[in-house]
């Protein structure tokens, strides 16, 4: 290595230090090549750590706040009945299998939850028969058999439920339990670590699969359950540490690989490609817990990483205060009174663990939390009422998360009436949870879903969502021939932000998907300009080597009134929007609420509106004009050459050849 060559390296680490932190860059270089070791951590250190390795007694002891929150769930914990051991699915149809799977990840979610908060009450209160209680149920959890309906190769989800609750139970009471029980829970933790931990079994789905040592998540680490499982190894491991040879390889193999990338759905930025359903589920239920835990067990404080730091803007920004649902992937659909819980919990835990304005602002605007959340019971306590409700000053109203490539453009952020315009074109695919809508949009106003991603999330992997919830026709996006859209369930069906401009009265945002397409086209551009408070404009540039013809999709929650062969509109609980064809190839919308495969269970009926162009072509091009409000905004339109030129809201907009747009 030459000079030149060293001084590059030497200050990319102190840019890594000073993003991380010593510990994590320790992490990301025994990534590069080193032998494992926790960084920061003396492994004989570690083993004879006391217990609770996770958990300062004396602070939750005499935290008021907390006791006064625990205290309200003392009985209804105790009352409730212990949970016998679920059954073994013993079923053929897909349908019912994923309703039997969810059942037992609700009776394993919930006594992880249970048993947690008890253990916390019960330390924090010094409850002698709340303790008894508590004990009584993790022996009752550790008697559930590894290779049964909650072990890791019939439910991964379950199985990694049950390890963490014992795991956890085993470092928080230590001292009240006997030497023979710590015996049983070792055991019991053991044998499900182990398959957690394993190497591939011959046979079996490698979803399924164990990790075996972090190195299937090294070769793929998009497997969103392995990234959670690895996550939650890393405090079971390091907690158990000194307590057998399998604890202490675990710790040296998948504490500085967690610690090097926690989150692999984005990068320093702070977004979650996977979609903000998937977000909450994975950061909230685990990561924000993980980082608590390991930061009093190691002294290593993720909170303080840029991705969590970045974080912030994606939850604040793609889930602001009064939106109707989430965005982009698997379960984005839903927002009822259940998921605005959730919404409000991972704001104030967010806010707790690591507090600005703009998370304050943020968790002060969301309500019905539930303070009994894990992740709220281990940050520091805070009194939301006392927070401002205003959006800090010269916060911006629109944002492109560049790792993700996602673009939130909104009226104004601080406002729940707010109109929202979001747009994706992302690297990640349509991989796992994302679907296959690079280059597609969704509108938002007074609280109302207009233009939404249709579908819904019945089942992962169900007829529904094959062959409608994650294709490219089931968004408001470019098909053609019929519906054919882009490559689904691959990275390889990527798009990219190609321009991203935000101004005090209008946005910019340009994105390129002809890679997702396979092949298909040889060019598929789509410019969108927001003009505040309520006018967008979407362009389309589209090629192909064969003749194709071509759709652009809309879709809503309500039929669309119909108002010439180029014109519709959306109505939603009083908020309207107006969607004009201002340039097209001849051609005229159509709707329908029929679908290719519907959804199994009881959903409501979607509507879903094409224009298709009437005659194939080698080359297409769209201009929509979306009026947020229907206000009937005077708009013109003129051809000179290869230039569209629109007039409006007193400005003038370019589009030119292959996507090129300009706001004068």
């Amino acid at each position: 290595m030459d000079a030149a060559e060293f001084g590059a390296v030497a200050t990319g680490m102190r840019r890594m230090k000073r993003k991380w932190g010593r510990a994590v860059l320790i992490a990301l270089l025994s990534m590069a090549g080193a032998p494992y070791a926790a960084p920061g951590v003396d492994m004989g250190r570690l083993a004879t750590l006391p217990h609770p390795r996770t958990l300062d007694l004396a602070a939750m002891q005499t935290n008021m706040a907390l006791r006064a929150i625990l205290q309200k769930s003392m009985k209804a914990d105790m009352a409730f009945p212990l949970p016998a051991e679920p059954a073994v699915a013993a079923l053929t149809v897909k349908a019912e299998l994923a309703r039997r799977s969810l059942d037992i990840q609700s009776i394993a979610f919930g006594e992880e939850d249970r048993i947690l908060r008890m253990a916390l009450s019960a330390l924090t209160l010094q409850d002698d028969a709340l303790l008894v209680a508590t004990k009584q149920r993790v022996v009752n959890l550790a008697g559930w058999s590894p290779k049964g309906s909650t072990g890791h190769f019939n439910h991964d989800q379950a199985g990694r439920a049950v390890a963490w609750s014992l795991a956890l139970a085993y470092d928080w009471l230590y001292e009240r339990w006997s030497a023979e029980e710590r015996r049983k829970l070792l055991a019991a933790i053991k044998a499900r670590v182990g398959d957690m931990i394993s190497a591939p079994v011959q046979g079996l789905p490698t979803g399924w699969a164990g990790l075996d040592w972090g190195k299937k998540l090294d070769r793929w680490p998009y497997d969103s359950h392995g990234a959670v499982t690895m996550a939650r190894l890393a405090v079971i491991c390091t907690v158990l540490a000194g307590e057998n040879a399998l604890f202490d390889r675990c710790v040296r193999e998948m504490v500085p690989r967690y610690l090097a990338r926690p989150i692999p759905w984005g990068g320093l930025e702070g977004g979650y490609a996977n979609g903000t359903a998937y977000a909450f589920w994975d950061v909230l239920d685990t990561h924000f817990v993980v980082w608590h835990l390991l930061r009093k067990a190691l002294g290593v404080d993720l909170w303080q990483g840029d991705w969590a730091r970045g974080y912030l803007n994606y939850i604040a920004y793609f889930l602001p205060p009064g939106t109707p649902s989430g965005l982009f992937g698997d379960a984005a659909e839903k927002g009822n009174q259940g998921y605005q819980r959730m919404w409000a919990t991972q704001a104030k835990a967010y806010a707790a663990g690591l507090p600005s304005r703009l998370a304050d602002w943020y968790a002060r605007n969301l309500s019905g939390e539930n303070p009994l959340h894990l992740a709220l019971l281990l940050a520091q306590q805070r009194d939301w009422s006392k927070l401002s409700d205003q959006l800090p000053t010269g916060t911006p109203h629109a944002i492109h998360l560049a790792d993700i490539g996602w673009v939130a453009m909104h009226s104004s952020l601080g406002e729940r009436t707010r109109a929202s315009v979001y747009f994706k074109s992302s690297p990640y695919g349509s991989y796992n949870h994302s679907h296959a809508d690079q280059n597609s949009f969704v509108i938002n106003a007074r609280g109302q879903a207009l233009a939404i991603d249709s579908g819904y999330y019945d089942f992962y992997g169900s007829p529904h969502w094959k062959d409608w919830y994650k294709q490219t026709r089931a968004h408001n996006a470019i098909t053609f021939d019929g519906g054919q859209g882009q490559l689904h369930d691959t990275m390889a069906a990527k798009g990219k932000i190609t321009r991203f401009e935000h101004h005090a009265d209008y946005d910019l945002a340009t994105g390129d998907a002809v890679d997702a397409y396979g092949g298909a086209l040889e060019r598929a551009v789509r410019s969108i300009v927001y003009l505040r408070p309520g006018a967008v404009l979407v362009h389309d540039s589209l090629a192909s080597v064969t003749p194709r013809t071509w759709e652009w999709n809309l879709h809503a929650l309500s039929v669309m009134k119909e108002e010439g062969p180029r014109s519709l509109e959306i109505e939603q609980e009083g908020a309207r929007l107006c969607v004009t064809m201002l340039g097209a190839p001849e051609g005229a919308f159509a709707q329908t609420d029929l679908i290719a495969a519907e959804p199994q269970g009881n959903y409501a009926r979607q509507w879903h509106a094409r224009y298709a162009s009437s005659r194939k072509s080698a080359t297409a091009e769209f201009l929509a004009f979306l009026d947020v409000g229907c206000e009937r905004k005077k708009v013109s339109l003129r051809r000179e050459g290869g230039q569209l030129s629109v007039l409006l809201e007193g400005r003038r907009i370019d589009f030119g050849n292959a996507g090129r747009t300009d706001v004068h």
